[in-house]
């Protein structure tokens, strides 16, 4: 079939060698060549520069290539849909979040579909902010978890889930006893904080320009198991929203500290679905289901506010 030079045509130009491509294909070397030497002289160009160590796309080849992916994209897409018609979808989900959704709700809601549809494969993604962004512009997730803002035009947002930004620490830490927090107040003690503190930065220099303060960060890392470690052994104060600390917040291991600073006060975190294939079957189980976890979660975080 057409899909399957085309197909033979994407392992070359990914791999770089007609061998390599032929034993990722589990074919014979002779047969890949075959094919694209076939598919160069119906097109009457070279798709290749062969090579003593490899083969190297031309410019017609770079071409040809645009067109292939996207057809075997649109023809995996159809093969999905009429699977799904008999009621058996297929397909690969991907997936962007933010760290904290990556706790309860992803996992959770990957578990529920993969019961119910076991043919659904899931490419879950957790980047740096400055990650989110590329990969959002790029369009290349399916469903993305991050916090709203106006740059996400091939998306719709189909869920919300209203939060702030907190200081986290343990129940027994000298502030814990207080009703609200400046970032001042938290900066006379150590803290931990993210490598990219996204929203904080610009929060905090703004406010400690007036108040002379600065953080003492004990600990920087990208890696949310480390913060809620260093959180729950005294080690300094985090600053997140409750999402990823619903749990120890409810067993009383961890409290949260509301900060009064206007712009730390309130936050969105939104689902956004692409909306090319939002009506995808593979898509549209994942996010519905990510909607219904993320309703639980929004339950937990009312349940845990102060009051």
């Amino acid at each position: 079939m057409h899909a399957v030079v085309l197909r033979y045509l994407d392992s070359v130009a990914r791999l770089g060698s007609i061998r390599r491509a032929a034993a990722a294909l589990n074919v014979a070397s002779s047969a890949v060549n075959r094919q694209i030497l076939k598919l160069e002289d119906e097109i009457g160009v070279a798709l290749f520069e062969r090579r003593g160590n490899g083969v190297r796309l031309t410019a017609a080849g770079e071409h040809l290539l645009r067109h292939a992916r996207h057809t075997l994209s649109e023809w995996q897409r159809t093969c999905n849909d009429i699977a799904a018609l008999k009621g058996d979808i297929h397909g690969e989900v991907r997936v962007v979040t933010i760290p904290s959704l990556l706790v309860r709700v992803v996992p959770r809601a990957i578990e529920a579909v993969a019961a119910q549809h076991p043919h659904i494969s899931f490419r879950v993604i957790d980047a740096d902010p400055a990650e989110h962004v590329e990969e959002m512009r790029a369009g290349r997730p399916d469903i993305a978890l991050l916090f709203i803002d106006k740059r996400q035009r091939s998306y719709e947002v189909i869920a919300r889930l209203r939060t702030a930004l907190g200081a986290i620490m343990r129940p027994d830490h000298p502030l814990a006893s207080t009703g609200t927090l400046t970032l001042t107040q938290c900066a006379d003690y150590p803290v931990v904080m993210l490598n990219d503190p996204w929203l904080l930065d610009a929060v905090s220099e703004s406010e400690f320009v007036h108040s002379g303060a600065q953080f003492a960060a004990r600990i920087l890392s990208n890696s949310l198991t480390v913060m809620k470690a260093a959180i729950a052994s005294g080690l300094g104060i985090g600053f997140f929203t409750p999402t990823g600390f619903v749990d120890e917040i409810q067993r009383g291991e961890l409290i949260c500290v509301p900060l009064v600073e206007p712009g730390l006060a309130s936050s969105e975190i939104g689902l956004f679905v692409h909306r090319s294939r939002a009506t995808a079957p593979h898509v549209h189980v994942l996010a519905t289901e990510l909607v219904r976890h993320l309703d639980d979660l929004m339950q937990d975080i009312r349940a845990i506010e102060p009051r």
